[in-house]
């Protein structure tokens, strides 16, 4: 008989179980954080949050899920200063009627001044409140971070979809939140990220004046302080020695120096190879890549066999080159190993990492450097010679 009572009890008990979420938060009680950006700012940390407006997001002519909201732009900036970050993301909560998630965070942006004293003591709260998504992209911006945040963004709702998308069309491997600290927290490799800017779109005087947001190079970091940036060519070209170069272009001059010829390595992939003789330290970048002629604008044809190994001798010289001069930069103007050589030493030779592993800042700017390049054109595009010229010849 008791334990008839007790299955009847434990059945009356069960529905129980079926009631709902007791700690939910309606949707229209959520203000969702899709960007931030970090400055510094008299010496106080300056927040800004990218919040989206819910009623602006289905475009022109239709309305809106959420009410509340008001204005064209399909988001909502707001900035705060405090002692700390937390802080200053308390600011901001103190003057918003919803509260602030930030688990559907695309992008941390962090202005330059504030990662030249280091970026490390704001990490903390990212791992501590289980909310924040540390799979977030992370960039550093030329000026304040919160002016780039607030840029437009022609072809996207957002201005943080826009970085994000330019970022993953930067580099093979975006560094996340996650990734960022395991890069701070590893021996023998420096943080590099993405830098951004804000430049014109269109040259001044014609029509309206545009701005737009561009990665224009790497931000590179001493330990967690923000020591200067390779852009440019420079900046394109060491992201594929670090391996994270998408599809890379090698523009190189045409036979005897006239006009160009514009080579996108579509496949690419680079190794470091140390080599460790007591004290001295020999690192080779060897460079696979394939790739295709995109433009053709000198009088060459280049569909025979041997104009074919003449470019690729020649794309090969421009890389060296080009890799050579910006490692140069990297060990002797920032002293940043953004490459990872002491990393690379460690997993090949760890009895010599050990030697090295107390010194490295010092070693490092006396590494040499050997670049290999492999490269191999594999299509010249559905022309043979110049397109749309009558004189053309082979040199």
């Amino acid at each position: 008989m008791i334990k008839k009572w007790a299955v009847a009890g434990l059945l009356l008990l069960s529905p129980l179980a079926l009631a709902g979420c007791w700690d939910r938060k309606e949707i229209n009680d959520v203000a969702f954080v899709i960007g931030s950006s970090v400055d510094k700012e008299n010496g106080m940390y300056r927040s800004a949050l990218q919040i989206a407006l819910p009623g602006n997001l289905g475009g022109a002519g239709s309305k809106g899920g959420g009410g509340g909201t008001s204005g064209g732009k399909s988001y909502y900036l707001e900035s705060k200063t405090g002692i700390t970050l937390r802080s200053a993301n308390m600011e901001i909560q103190a003057g918003n009627s919803r509260n602030l998630s930030f688990s559907h965070r695309r992008v941390l942006l962090i202005g330059e001044d504030f990662a030249r004293d280091g970026i490390a003591p704001m990490l903390d709260q990212f791992a501590r409140i289980p909310q924040n998504r540390l799979s977030s992209l992370v960039a550093v911006t030329s000026g304040s971070a919160y002016k780039i945040l607030d840029a437009a963004a022609p072809m996207e709702q957002f201005s943080s979809e826009m970085i994000r998308e330019l970022i993953n069309e930067f580099t093979k491997r975006p560094d996340s939140l996650k990734q960022l600290v395991n890069t701070l927290m590893t021996d023998g490799v420096d943080v590099a990220l993405p830098f951004l800017s804000i430049q014109e779109a269109v040259p001044p005087g014609v029509g309206t004046s545009k701005n737009n947001i561009q990665v224009t190079g790497l931000a590179l970091f001493d330990e967690d302080k923000f020591v200067g940036a390779l852009e440019g060519q420079e900046g394109k070209i060491i992201n594929l020695a670090m391996n994270q170069a998408p599809s890379p272009d090698i523009i190189v001059d045409g036979p005897g120096g006239k006009g160009h010829i514009s080579i996108r390595f579509s496949e690419n992939e680079a190794k470091l190879k140390p080599v460790v003789r007591g004290n001295d330290i020999t690192m080779t970048i060897e460079i696979y890549a394939k790739g295709a002629v995109y433009e053709n604008d000198s009088n060459s044809i280049i569909s025979d066999e041997h104009s074919l190994r003449d470019l690729e001798r020649r794309a090969s010289e421009e890389i060296v080159d080009k890799v050579q001069l910006a490692m140069r930069s990297l060990q002797h103007k920032y002293n940043s190993d953004i490459l990872g050589f002491g990393r690379s030493i460690y997993e090949n030779d760890p009895k010599a990492w050990q030697r090295f592993k107390g010194n490295w800042k010092k070693v490092y700017p006396e590494v040499r450097v050997i670049v290999k390049p492999e490269l191999h054109i594999e299509n010249i595009g559905a022309v043979g010679k110049p397109f749309g010229r009558k004189e053309i010849r082979n040199d």
